[in-house]
Parts: C-alpha cells; structure tokens; sequence
C-alpha cells in the first residue's frame, strides 16, 4: 500500500482552523504608519501589507482613511494612496457594524463609536489607538479591548 503525503493539506487545515489576529485601526494609527515606517504604527502597516492580521472596517472607517490619505497636507504620492485603497478594498474585512445603544453614555456623539461598532460586530480582537489617547477613550474597554501599537506587537502579534 502507497500512502500519499498529506502534509500540504494537513497544513493548510491547521492554517483554516487557526484564530487570526484582527484589528480595527484608529485613523491616527492608520495615517502615523503610512507616514512613519520607524514607529509602532508603521510596523503594523507592514504586518497588514504582509497579511499577518486582518483588518476590520465598514464604509465609514474606509472613507475616513480615504478622505485623510488624500489630505494635501500629507503630501503622499497619488500612486501610493490608490494603492493603499485598493489594498484595503481587496484585503479588508469590512463588515455591516450593527449600532450600539448605550443610555446614559455620551459615547454616542463621539466620532470614535464607528470603530467601537466594527470592533463589536466583528469579534475583533483589538481596537489600536494611539497611546496618547489611552486617557480619552478609556471606557470602551467596556465593549472591546483597546491597545496601542505596542501592545499589540507585545500581546497579539
């Protein structure tokens, strides 16, 4: 009897079955890493580039990221920023967030709640923002976990 080698496919399964890492990006963290490849934040641009995480989004983050990617004032390339867009079409997770009611908790009119919906909806693993807005956005460990890019590299990645 010839046993053929599933090695290939054995791999491949324990590939399927294994938890991925996923992150939702705070526009800060995102923009910090497009414009500085040295920091925390631009390490994580390269671990997305390479898929080492996925990327959790809606309509809303993705305009956000557009609209700050095209800001004159960042002077990036065009060529760059349409890459950067398609790759986020062609590789993010995005996801219909359902809404959060919280009464009582002005988090509401917060512009941070769509990222705190996309995390919930999607089961993300962390919401990343900068650490100087650790202070800010404290009570949405209520809903999710929030790191900054270095806890991230140092817990997840």
């Amino acid at each position: 009897m010839i046993r053929k080698n599933n090695l290939p496919f054995f791999y491949k399964k324990i590939q399927e079955n294994s938890e991925r890492v996923t992150l939702v990006l705070n526009t800060d963290v995102f923009i910090e890493g497009v414009l500085n490849a040295e920091s925390y934040s631009g390490r994580l641009i390269d671990y997305l580039i390479d898929e080492r995480f996925d990327i959790m989004m809606d309509d809303r983050i993705y305009l956000e990221y557009s609209a700050e990617l095209n800001n004159k004032k960042l002077g990036l390339e065009k060529n760059s920023i349409n890459y950067l867009l398609k790759f986020l079409k062609e590789n993010g997770k995005f996801v219909t967030a359902e809404k959060l009611k919280m009464p009582g908790n002005n988090l509401e009119d917060n512009y941070f709640l769509k990222f705190v919906e996309v995390a919930k909806s999607s089961n993300s693993s962390a919401i990343t923002i900068l650490r100087t807005d650790t202070i800010k956005f404290v009570n949405i460990n209520l809903f999710t976990t929030v790191m900054t890019p270095e806890e991230v590299f140092e817990k997840l990645l």
